[in-house]
């Protein structure tokens, strides 16, 4: 079985009060390469902050390396 090391389930992700991606669903496992891709102001920066902590997990699940 893969070691899962980034998940995310139903997410919503907000920036300065307003609901920048929803219903976020992403499992990423070891070993991967992911890339992430789309145009200016779709959510690539806010998904990745979100990921290392910068903008808090409000709704949904998440875990990155087991926390």
């Amino acid at each position: 079985m893969a070691e899962v090391i980034v998940q995310l389930k139903n997410a919503n992700i907000y920036q300065s009060g307003g609901l920048v991606l929803q219903k976020v669903n992403i499992t990423i496992e070891k070993g991967e390469f992911v890339y992430l891709v789309g145009k200016t102001g779709t959510g690539k920066s806010s998904l990745l902050k979100t990921f290392y902590g910068e903008l808090p997990l409000t709704e949904g699940e998440g875990m990155v390396a087991g926390h």
